[in-house]
This record gives structure tokens, C-alpha cells and sequence, in this order.
């Protein structure tokens, strides 16, 4: 039966991004056909490649590598494949992909999470971009561990710092123009209470000009709690009260939401089990139904 093309560049994606892999129905472990990476530790050997018993239908036909201790070092179906990384000093890699794009993770050596590449995958090794880069950081002292994003296609990075019990404490975002210029960037910080309940967001908006940083947006959202309910939350757009939701029943959805605009306009809306069931105006002293 013939099997379709399979994935290429494996070995870009996982070692240096210089070889092609294809689907063949006998696995193929010579250096010499042109490259195949080395889909195995040292000391292990390719046993057999296993196919789908879907043969019938091509579409839905798999291959599989098996090495010598019965793990499974290549996955890949019609529609996606999973590639098992060598193992090495600093770790292991897992690489999976789909529809053009795949994602390569490291692990240390105790299998934790270090680093994730989001990757566009071209014709050859070059034209490949890696659209996205998450990396993870171990916790400090304090007990605080962070988390670094560099988004390349949309421009942007964004530092996270959590708790042990992972809730967030503080981000800091940067956007950047074409020639990697900072243009403005976010800076968002959470309060908690005793009981862990965020009280308190605030998020503050910067523009950067070239020898100035300005404030231009400032946001402020704040959650006030009874008996452990959720009362009240309000929110200020730049130290102006713009929001404010009163709970009867939080569980059931039951709350009035008051938005305050300027020129004195005040709209109430009034919902019941999370749905609007009248609203009412004030505008100069006038109510309006």
C-alpha cells in the first residue's frame, strides 16, 4: 500500500533543521539516504515500523518508529505527527505539528516544562519562522516563578510573575514596531485578600515617545466581598468611577450594573439569573425608561 508523503524537515525541528523524513513502509536507518535524523538515544536501535490497521482507508493510514525498548520515537497520521526527542544532558525535546505549523517543548531532566517554540513550517529550513517563544522560570526566594513570551508575528513580549499556587501576581507587556522599536506597553498588578480572592487590578497603559513615557489609560478594578459573596465590584477609567455592579445574589446572577457616562447620563440595567430584564436612564435629571 502506499502510504502519503509524510512530514519533512524532521531534523530541523528537532536538531539542527537539515534533513526530510518521508512515509515509507519499511523504516529506512542508513546515514546513507540522504540525511534521516536519529530518532533514538545512544545504545538503542529502530525495531520495526508499525502501520495503522486503517490500511484500507490511505487517508486515515499511520506510521510508527519503534525503538528496541518498545517506545515510540515517531507518530504520524494523515493529518499530524508527534516526534519523540533525543534525550541529553539538559533534557528532552517532544516535537508536534499540524496543518503547516508545530510546536517543539523542552523538559529538564525531571520532565518540567522549560521552554515552548510555536513554529510556521516553510519549504525548507530557512523558511521556516518561529511565529512564538514561551519560556518558563523556576521560582525565586520569595517563591515567586515568572514566564517570558516573545511573540514575533504580532509584535509583542509579555513577562508574568505567579504565586507557588500559580495566581498571578504581575505582567508587564511591550509592543514594538517592525524595526524592534519599544512603542508603549501595559503594566498590570493584582491585590489579594486573606482568603486569596483578587480585590484589586490595576491596569496602566503607557505610550513611549523618544525622550518621553506617558500614562494615557489607567484602570482600576476593584471587587468588595460579604460572607464570602461576591457584594460589589466597581471600575474607574482613569480615577473617574465608570461602572458599578451591585449583587443581590452573585450565585444566581442576580445584580444591578450602573455605567456612568460623561455629560451626567446614567444607565442602570437590571438582570435576573444573568439576563437583562429592564434597564433604566438618567440623563440630565430625567429618567427614561
Amino acid at each position: 500500500m502506499k502510504i502519503c508523503r509524510a512530514f519533512f524537515t524532521v531534523f530541523f525541528l528537532l536538531v539542527a533543521f537539515e534533513a526530510r523524513l518521508f512515509c515509507q513502509e519499511e523504516p529506512v536507518q542508513s546515514e546513507d539516504d540522504g540525511g534521516q535524523p536519529e530518532l533514538i538515544s545512544e545504545g538503542e536501535t529502530v525495531e520495526n515500523t508499525e502501520l495503522s490497521k486503517e490500511e484500507e482507508n490511505p487517508e486515515a493510514a499511520c506510521l510508527s518508529f519503534i525503538d528496541s525498548l518498545k517506545r515510540i520515537r515517531l507518530h504520524e497520521t494523515s493529518e499530524d505527527y508527534f516526534l519523540a526527542g533525543q534525550h541529553s544532558s539538559d533534557g528532552r525535546r517532544l516535537v508536534n505539528g499540524a496543518n503547516g505549523k508545530f510546536t517543539r517543548r523542552y523538559y529538564d531532566n525531571d520532565f518540567r516544562l522549560e521552554k515552548i517554540e510555536y513554529w510556521k513550517q516553510g519549504e525548507s529550513s530557512a523558511q521556516s519562522v518561529m511565529e512564538r517563544l514561551l519560556q518558563f522560570n523556576p521560582e525565586n526566594s520569595s517563591g515567586i516563578h515568572s514566564t517570558f513570551e516573545k511573540n514575533f508575528s504580532e509584535k509583542f513580549e509579555r513577562r508574568s510573575f505567579y504565586y507557588s499556587d500559580g495566581r498571578l501576581k504581575s505582567e508587564r507587556k511591550n509592543y514594538f514596531d517592525d524595526d524592534g522599536k519599544l512603542l508603549s506597553f501595559d503594566a498590570l498588578s493584582i491585590s489579594y485578600d486573606k482568603s486569596l480572592r483578587a480585590v484589586q487590578e490595576r491596569l496602566q497603559k503607557y505610550k513611549v515617545n523618544k525622550k518621553s513615557v506617558l500614562l494615557f489609560s489607567d484602570e482600576l478594578r476593584v471587587s468588595k466581598y460579604g460572607k464570602n459573596v461576591l457584594e460589589e465590584s466597581l471600575y474607574y477609567k482613569n480615577s473617574v468611577l465608570r461602572v458599578r455592579t451591585l449583587y443581590q445574589n452573585f450565585e444566581k446572577g442576580d445584580y444591578v450594573r450602573t455605567t456612568y457616562f460623561d455629560g451626567g447620563i446614567i444607565v442602570r440595567e437590571f438582570y435576573r439569573d444573568n439576563v437583562k430584564v429592564d434597564s433604566t436612564i438618567k440623563n440630565g435629571g430625567v429618567h427614561e425608561n
